[in-house]
């Protein structure tokens, strides 16, 4: 078998299509025009763009081969033979479902209904659905479902947007790049590397060899449940966060850091950074820096971590008028304050004073928590974010008139922890009473608070601003609400050691959407964990109850929040991903996947700030701690 590969470069499908039994050679594009075609067996033709059309000389002469039925397979190519296939177009809200053709000669190890997602891809589909075409791969958008869709096999073929389609026996046709399958890490991984193997035996008739190797690994090859390793994990893992971070710093700190990395992932690979600034991110990294710092005696860190401080308490703070002590959101959201990204960007100078005898930027924190509190409700929460351009003198008193704020952890409960610390270091006894009320009010409606993205969510945030709550008052009724919270979150545990989604009656706004923000829950039960927006939130949570509580039970939780992070953390040899965690991972799968659908912090998303800087400050602040104790 003599195969020849008309591919302008090398790639992930190449190598593996080279590690066959068969003969396989490789030429450019411009050479193969002028390659007596005649010699070969079959052919595989990648272009380097969707939706190319092949240059009539080479497309007359591989038409003459494939009509002698040698096999043809394409790759995104626009046309061939009587088939014209549309405009490109993106493929970043769409899945891939497979069918099972009527024949039963499909894709081994597949099952109609099976989902493969492509990343951000190109496609180009057919326009025309010619007799001899039998589909094996269809997009289609906005599907609810995790690794499978129920979808009956008559209601996938509505759908006419072919992804993988065969056109007699001698063609196979891809509307996608697949030819770097591996570094655009399509997931699941397994079951692309079974589509792989069964596109190499059609078009050579034999097996591969081998294929690449994972673009990231997860976690450490060590067994993270001994003390020993634990703690040597630990260390390494933070060490890797940190450097991480730093090839994120803004100026090297001075203009504060990007937001990280998006979920769009092209089909070589190539992923999309968030280059902006925005507030909450820059002080929580803050926060990791000058954790480091403390520990480590590293000065240089804690001069990022005082820079990255300028930008929070600098320009994006106004300081006059009925607004002043406002903290802008973002570069450009300037005008938007949301009280939950304020607390996250001044949790860490609160750490800061009470463990680590920083107190520098309390009077910066305290001008924030006023704004805040006087544009808060009667029941002490705030509505979901206020905006500079509504506030006047009458617009404040009428926000702190109103009788309900938005009854939700997820914009709420942070907010409470910032009041609640900055009360017990200030002694200004109107921010816990504010903070004491606003959780009290959610703590009477929970587990039916507002949901955002799950319950799941909302339960992960609760457990710090719980913990600070019992700490700052004593009060038994605080504690029993902090154990009630741990414990029902119990009930969600993966075996591999994070928290799944889950959202009883799917009340959450962004649950099972596929449009705008969404969660990554399909169906409870799913094996997935959010390191976004729910169990990032959990080594910190945990560490201070465990400090609020001396319970050995919390420190238990910590660990193994931690051992999850461990578990869960990138390797990789690409340096925009080294030593960062995504915002989905499968727990079964133990990989990063989950429905792609969010408009931009999609499961291969990383987050400075609420997913790493948080991550590494709970990793951290047992430390602290016993370090502040000492």
């Amino acid at each position: 078998m003599k195969v020849l590969i008309v591919a302008d470069k090398k790639s992930d499908f190449t190598e593996v299509l080279a590690s066959c039994s068969a003969e396989t050679e490789r030429i450019s594009f411009y050479d193969a025009i002028y390659r007596d075609l005649s010699v070969y067996d079959a052919f595989c033709i990648l272009p380097k763009e969707c939706g190319e059309y092949l240059d009539p000389r080479l497309r007359e002469k591989l038409e003459r081969e494939n009509r002698k039925g040698k096999r043809v397979f394409l790759q995104a190519v626009r046309s061939f033979h009587d088939h014209l296939c549309r405009e490109p177009e993106g493929t970043v809200r769409m899945r891939l479902i497979y069918v099972e053709p009527e024949s039963g000669a499909g894709i081994p190890g597949f099952a109609t209904g099976d989902l493969l997602d492509d990343e951000a891809n190109r496609m180009s589909v057919p326009e025309m659905h010619l007799e001899d075409m039998t589909p094996l791969l269809i997009y289609k958008e906005h599907i609810i479902a995790h690794i499978h869709t129920d979808m009956g096999r008559e209601e996938i073929l509505k759908e006419k947007r072919y992804g993988l389609w065969k056109c007699g026996d001698s063609i196979l046709w891809a509307a996608f790049i697949l030819r770097n399958f591996n570094e655009a890490r399509f997931g699941p991984r397994d079951r692309w590397q079974a589509l792989i193997r069964y596109l190499v035996r059609w078009i050579t008739g034999g097996v591969p060899s081998r294929m690449p190797e994972a673009v990231v690994r997860y976690g450490t090859p060590e067994d993270v449940d001994w003390p020993e390793v634990f703690e040597k994990c630990r260390r390494e893992a933070i060490d890797r966060g940190i450097a991480w971070l730093d090839r994120m710093l803004i100026d090297e700190g001075r203009g504060g850091i990007k937001e990280g990395i998006g979920h769009n992932i092209d089909p070589d690979g190539n992923q999309a950074v968030l280059p902006y600034f925005r507030t909450d991110c820059t002080g929580e990294c803050a926060g990791a820096y000058k954790m480091y710092a403390y520990l480590n005696g590293k000065a240089d860190y804690a001069s990022r971590g005082r820079e990255m401080d300028g930008m929070v308490y600098g320009p994006m703070m106004i300081r006059e008028g009925v607004c002043s002590g406002m903290m802008r959101w973002c570069m450009n959201s300037w005008s938007v304050c949301y009280q939950d990204d304020v607390a996250r960007a001044v949790l860490p100078g609160l750490y800061d004073c009470l463990f680590m005898g920083d107190g520098s930027r309390m009077e910066d924190i305290c001008s924030a928590m006023d704004f805040l509190v006087k544009t808060t409700a009667r029941d002490g929460l705030r509505i979901w974010r206020t905006d500079k351009y509504d506030m006047d003198e009458a617009s404040v008193a009428a926000l702190a008139d109103q009788e309900h704020g938005v009854a939700s952890a997820h914009y709420n409960s942070y907010y409470h922890a910032a009041l609640l610390l900055a009360g017990k270091i200030s002694g200004r006894e109107k921010y816990i009473d504010t903070g004491r009320r606003g959780l009290e009010t959610l703590m009477g409606l929970y587990p039916e608070t507002v949901r955002e993205q799950s319950e799941t969510q909302e339960m992960c945030r609760l457990v710090l601003p719980l913990s600070i709550l019992y700490q700052v008052t004593g009060e038994e009724g605080h504690r029993d609400m902090l154990y009630r919270v741990a414990k029902d979150l119990q009930r969600v545990r993966h075996p591999f050691g994070g928290y799944m989604e889950w959202d009883e009656g799917y009340k959450a706004s962004f649950s099972r959407e596929s449009l705008g923000e969404c969660s990554l829950l399909t169906k409870n039960g799913d094996p997935v964990a959010d390191l976004l927006y729910s169990n990032n939130w959990l080594p910190m949570g945990f560490a201070y109850a465990w400090h609020a509580t001396g319970d050995e039970w919390f420190g238990k939780l910590w660990r193994d929040s931690v051992a999850f992070c461990l578990r869960t953390q990138m390797h990789s040899e690409n340096p925009l991903v080294d030593g960062a965690w995504c915002r989905g991972f499968d727990m079964d799968l133990k990989e990063a996947y989950a429905v792609p659908h969010d408009a931009g912090w999609a499961c291969c998303a990383s987050e400075t700030g609420w997913t790493v800087a948080e991550i590494l400050m709970g990793m951290m602040m047992p430390d602290i701690m016993d370090q502040s104790a000492g």
